[in-house]
Parts: structure tokens; C-alpha cells; sequence
């Protein structure tokens, strides 16, 4: 009876939250990308779904009391709660918390869907399965997923899908890359991501404007080449996603709490967007990356890496499909802000946020959570201030 309850909201908001027509998935009001109550909030999943568990040593997060420096800003965050769409507000110094804030209906138990922040997730993930000599950033798709043998989207390598530079087909205008059918279909729990993704219409190559493009020559922000991703890992290692999900992120990272992980009936799971915690966790994974960037070895010169640009999203604001106000894309996150400097962003859909500041000596955090995506112009002006801030 819930999953029909679900199904039924998710058809609802399709219709009152965005345009009719073809390649269009994700919700928006008046324009801008939006993530309702509806689809933020959600407690409980489909039965497919994997429940994530607390690690077994969950981290502790710290308080104390906020500089004169540190409350002014506070203060406007206040008001951005207040006054905008907001339904999480975040800042941190490390892994100390110095302001938190939810509006209703969201509240401490809320489990928040990250929407493409899960891309980032997704990044971190794939880093583990490197260092643990799975595969390398050179492996092609199609060396770990036969079924991409003798098509375009199989010559991408590891690190040109972390980079969205797959060179595939981008069919839909909001990154996802089903037809509404096969929305419907996902749905109803009927389909299969492997054969989403390997199916000629994503698998084939974009076309250029002289030539198909090769994978790694342009970036182009989309589902496949995460969704990819986590399938690559799943077989790499011989453990389903969501499980790698647990050991390698959920598990170092000291959650708390349990949360939802969006997978298909076969475990292959939604690495585009499929992670769903409490705000404690969301902020336990910014801190775990934030001390992750500082560590030496292979998985904190992946992680610096990561946060730091490895393609150009373009010269031109206004001709940039995604990211419009980032010039740079790292592995599944985004650099180069053109408001906020020296920061790396988490980002998803409706207003979902969080904000590193990539100076390894100052551990400035910002996180928010929203319904709609259009004041975070707002939020990165917050974050220069407070990423500028010292102790």
C-alpha cells in the first residue's frame, strides 16, 4: 500500500511540478529546478530499495561557541531560512557544527535525498574501489561491461566517465537520460539500469557538430556515466553497490544513523542520485572528505584530485546546460565557482548543497538543503564569507 502511495505522488508531481512532453524527469516550478517535500523528504522507499545501516563506529560531531565573526554570518543564514526556500541550513568548521537549522515539515529525522549530490558519493566510491586495486582510472567500460562491446559509450574510460566525458548520447535537457516510459517503468521497479545503459539510444556516441565526439573531449552532464560507474564497481569487486556504499563510504565515514539507498530489484544502483541520509550523516560524509582531502596515499591524493578541476564546463555561462555559475568540473563535483573561490561543491537538483573549501588548512563547510533551486547565488555569497573566516 506505501509503494502505491509513493507511485501515485511521484505521478501527481510529474504533472504539477513540470512541463508534459518528452525528456523532461525532474521537477520544476517556475522554471527552476525543484525538489517538493514530496520527493526531499521521503522517509521510507520502495521495498527494493536498500536500508543503510549506522557504521559500526559512528563519528562524533562537536559544538561550541560561535566568534563574533562566525555569528554575523550565522545571522544571515537565519534569514535565509527564513525567507527563502530552504529546508537545511549548515555551517561548519570541521567536524565542529556551529549553526544547524531545518524548517518544517523537514526536522532532525528527516531523511533528505541528496538528488546528484549522490553523484559525488558516487566519486568517493569509485576511489575506494582504485585504491583497492579493482580496476584503474584507465579501464574502459566495455573491459568490465561486455554488453558495451563494439559501442561508443564502452571506450570511456574510468576517468573520463568520473569527468562526465563519456562522449555518449545526452538525450534529456535535465541530465537524466530515460524515456518517460522507462521513468514509469522505474517506477514500478521494472527497470533493469544495466539495460538502461547499455541500450544503443544512451550507448551511442553525441554527436558534434563535424564529428561524434570521443570520450574525453568535452564534458556533458548526465546519468550515464555514474549510473555506469556504479555498475563497474559492482562487478569489479563482486559486491553489490549499495554494499560497497556501506563498507567504503557509510562505514569510514561514521554515520549514525540509518537512510535509504535507491537501487533496482537487481542491486544495481541509482549512482547518479540514489543516496538518501539524516543531515547528521550528510554532514558526517562533508567532514569524512574533508579530512579524506588531507590524508596522504592513494585515496587522499584521489580525493584532492577530485575536488580540484580536471575539465573545462565551458568559457560561457550561458551556454553551459548544468553548472551555470561553475567553470570547472572535477570527479563528480563541482569547481571553478565563479561567486565563492577556492570551493568545491556537492550539488543536486532543487537546491541541494554541500561546499568544501579547498584550502587545506581551513575546514570550512556549508550545507543546504531546498526546494527550490534558484537562490543559491545566495548560498555561495554565505560561503566566501565564511570559507574567508579564521580562527
Amino acid at each position: 500500500m506505501k509503494t502505491t502511495i509513493f507511485n501515485l505522488l511521484t505521478s501527481i508531481l510529474l504533472v504539477s511540478w513540470q512541463p508534459l512532453g518528452f525528456a523532461q524527469n525532474n521537477p520544476l516550478a517556475d522554471g527552476n529546478a525543484a525538489a517538493p517535500d514530496e520527493w526531499l523528504l521521503v522517509k521510507k522507499g520502495n521495498p527494493w530499495w536498500y536500508e543503510t545501516k549506522p557504521s559500526p563506529t559512528p563519528s562524533q560531531l562537536q559544538k561550541r561557541t560561535p566568534t563574533a565573526a562566525e555569528q554575523a554570518i550565522i545571522e544571515r543564514a537565519r534569514a535565509l531560512v527564513a525567507n527563502r526556500p530552504a529546508k537545511a541550513f549548515v555551517l561548519m568548521d570541521g567536524d565542529t557544527v556551529l549553526y544547524s537549522e531545518t524548517k518544517a515539515p523537514a526536522d532532525v529525522d528527516s531523511v533528505f535525498f541528496g538528488f546528484s549530490m549522490g553523484k559525488t558519493v558516487t566519486a568517493m566510491a569509485v576511489g575506494q574501489a582504485i585504491c583497492a586495486g579493482k580496476f584503474k582510472l584507465e579501464t574502459r567500460a566495455s573491459e568490465v561491461v561486455p554488453e558495451l562491446n563494439s559501442k561508443a559509450l564502452g571506450n570511456a574510460t574510468v576517468r573520463d566517465l568520473l569527468r562526465m566525458a563519456s562522449g555518449a548520447a545526452d538525450p534529456n535537457p535535465d541530465s537524466s537520460v530515460w524515456t518517460p516510459d522507462q521513468f514509469k517503468e522505474w517506477g514500478r521497479g521494472n527497470l533493469n539500469l544495466v539495460n538502461l545503459v547499455t541500450e544503443d539510444r544512451i550507448a551511442k556516441a553525441a554527436r558534434g557538430v563535424f564529428s561524434d565526439y570521443k570520450p574525453g573531449e568535452v564534458t556533458s552532464y548526465k546519468s550515464t556515466d555514474p549510473i555506469l560507474l556504479g555498475i563497474m564497481v559492482g562487478r569489479a569487486t563482486g559486491t553489490p553497490w549499495s554494499q560497497w556504499i556501506q563498507e567504503q563510504i557509510l562505514n569510514p565515514m561514521g554515520a549514525a544513523k540509518s537512510g535509504l539507498y535507491v537501487q533496482d530489484r537487481q542491486q544495481n544502483g541509482l549512482a547518479d542520485s540514489g543516496m538518501r541520509l539524516r543531515l547528521e550523516d550528510w554532514m558526517r560524509f562533508a567532514v569524512w572528505v574533508k579530512r579524506s582531502s588531507r590524508e596522504q596515499g592513494c585515496f587522499g591524493d584521489y580525493v584532492r584530485t577530485a575536488l580540484s578541476t580536471q575539465i573545462s564546463n565551458g568559457s560561457n555561462p550561458s551556454t553551459r546546460k548544468m553548472g551555470k555559475l561553475f567553470a570547472g568540473y572535477g570527479y563528480f563535483t563541482w569547481t571553478e565557482n565563479s561567486i565563492a573561490p577556492n570551493s568545491a561543491w556537492a550539488s543536486g537538483w532543487g537546491g541541494q548543497r554541500i561546499g568544501w573549501n579547498t584550502d587545506p588548512a581551513n575546514n570550512r563547510m556549508v550545507i543546504t538543503f531546498s526546494n527550490v533551486e534558484s537562490w543559491m547565488p545566495e548560498v555561495y555569497e554565505l560561503a566566501k564569507d565564511w570559507n574567508r573566516l579564521s580562527r
